[in-house]
């Protein structure tokens, strides 16, 4: 008896699982086009997302809901006019596809646990920098915070000291909360650091800012620390006053946001365990 693919679980199946139906229809050529076309339906979808006005109705429409059922019409149609007469491959067995789609899942989060992993900003801390509603890519690789979907795999220390630079913009859990931040690196291990008012001092040296630009009621400034050069900003009518004098315990690290007078960091809640770094900002978008 010769096997012919259900037009029911093609549909179920493509509902869910979009373009791993075709594997289950014996289409595999069609399994590939439709699944990076997905990816570009996905793409299309997050742009327009993050473009739409927050009281837009379209903020509650995806594409990728039209495109599942695409691929379940074109696999029931499949189904329906399935030829018997063809060779049934592995993929087509009930448990192929669920195998599959594990697979491809796990694949996934291990990436996104153990190498890059992209990140949304909730907070204006790190403006001009990074603002509300970025994007950021994180590389984790050798940072030792291994998680993922808020699903902690594995939690080591650092395995080289030299993937954390001064200047350099990390993901951290800090130790007043159990949601990541993202600020820039000011002081390492050892590090004796001043603060009085918006006057900022490592190891005795200033963090000295050149005054670019005054916009309504924020001033930006470029600041210059290690090899990076960046802005931050300041708010002249709620300036940010605190003094403290510190040096940064072993395996600690001190974290302050670039907009200066409007961020919650290490100046409020002290430095942050090399143990609780995500790992690295390399992209934003």
């Amino acid at each position: 008896m010769h096997w012919k693919p259900k037009g029911w679980i093609a549909i179920v199946v493509g509902i869910f699982f979009q373009s791993f139906v075709f594997l289950y229809v014996n289409r595999p050529g069609l399994f590939w086009r439709y699944f990076f076309t997905s990816i570009g339906v996905a793409g299309i979808d997050y742009w327009l997302h993050i473009n739409l006005a927050e009281d837009s109705l379209l903020q509650y429409v995806y594409l990728n809901w039209f495109y599942s059922v695409i691929c379940s019409a074109h696999a029931y149609k499949i189904a329906k006019y399935y030829d018997t007469s063809q060779f049934r491959n592995w993929y087509t067995r009930w448990w192929a596809i669920p195998s599959i789609c594990v697979s491809y899942f796990i694949s996934i989060s291990l990436f996104r646990a153990f190498l890059f992993e992209p990140f949304s900003i909730p907070a204006s801390s790190m403006s001009p920098t990074i603002n509300v509603g970025d994007h950021v890519i994180v590389k984790k690789w050798g940072f030792g915070g291994y998680s993922t979907y808020r699903f902690k795999l594995l939690n080591t220390e650092l395995s080289d000291e030299s993937l954390v630079q001064r200047g350099k913009i990390y993901v951290f859990y800090p130790p007043v909360s159990e949601s990541p931040f993202i600020k820039r690196l000011i002081g390492l291990p050892g590090d004796h650091i001043e603060i009085k008012g918006d006057v900022i001092s490592v190891n005795g040296k200033v963090l000295s800012s050149v005054f670019v630009a005054d916009s309504s009621n924020r001033k930006i400034y470029r600041e210059q620390y290690g090899n990076n050069d960046y802005s931050i900003q300041r708010f002249p009518q709620r300036p940010f006053f605190i003094n403290k004098t510190m040096t940064v315990p072993e395996n600690h690290y001190f974290f302050i946001g670039d907009n200066r007078d409007n961020s919650s960091d290490s100046r409020v809640w002290g430095p942050v365990s090399g143990a609780n770094i995500v790992g690295e900002v390399i992209y934003v978008f």
